[in-house]
């Protein structure tokens, strides 16, 4: 027989918590062959005590009361499935350690992410306007500002990332605030002297250019004390 695979906490049925609970409490029977106080006689018992709990706990959220008065409350309705599916996935959890055995379902014996598929489809539009959000950011960011090393306290000039006004793909390493000399790769160079384009490198290898420079005359600057 196919087991449906458990996705939502709204699929989670009393047949669910029943079928992991009894699997569970199966294997935490107490075996005379554990010596008490022995650190297995403790997990053993600490769990013969929390499974029947959680079980105790998704059993009441399953009641006919508690269900009626979901169905007409909007709030009971949220606090019920927020109560299964944080009870469930301790459950869960607890039997982790169990997945690799025989008759375990790892279909529906597992953590639960999300209530329902509204639920996902919220969380996916959030992470979606948080990237464009953060695209948006990153788009409008045209320099960034690299310390150099302390002396006496105060940061010894700077090192700027900045970007190509003309190509936002392109950016160029300088020394200092005033721009003058650009990292070609090699060695530093002045632009209006040599007439070519300080924009040489994408966003990310300047960036790491411009930290390995401040990293440098930081190393620099303290040896030379």
């Amino acid at each position: 027989m196919t087991t449906t695979l458990l996705r939502y906490a709204v699929d989670i049925t009393p047949d669910d918590v029943e079928a992991l609970t009894g699997w569970l409490v199966d294997r935490l029977i107490h075996r005379p062959s554990v010596d008490v106080d022995t650190e297995e006689y403790r997990t053993n018992a600490a769990l013969r005590y929390l499974v029947p709990a959680f079980a105790g706990t998704l059993s009441h959220c399953f009641g006919d009361e508690v269900v009626e008065r979901a169905q007409t409350d909007p709030e009971a309705r949220l606090r019920r499935i927020q109560q299964i599916q944080k009870t469930w996935n301790l459950l869960a959890q607890a039997a982790y350690p169990w997945r690799d055995s025989d008759g375990f379902d790892t279909e529906r014996w597992h953590t639960v992410r999300f209530y329902d598929a509204e639920d996902e489809e919220r969380l996916r539009q959030h992470e979606e306007k948080e990237k464009a959000a953060a695209a948006e950011t990153t788009a409008f960011v045209s320099e960034y500002r690299i310390p150099g090393p302390r002396r006496e306290g105060r940061n010894v000039g700077e090192f700027v990332v900045a970007r190509d006004p003309d190509d936002p793909d392109r950016w160029a390493v300088f020394e200092g605030t005033a721009q003058a000399r650009h990292w070609d790769g090699t060695s530093w160079r002045h632009a209006r002297f040599t007439g070519t384009s300080p924009y040489l490198f994408g966003r990310a290898t300047a960036l790491a250019l411009a930290q390995q420079h401040a990293e440098r005359d930081a190393a620099d600057e303290e040896t030379s004390r």
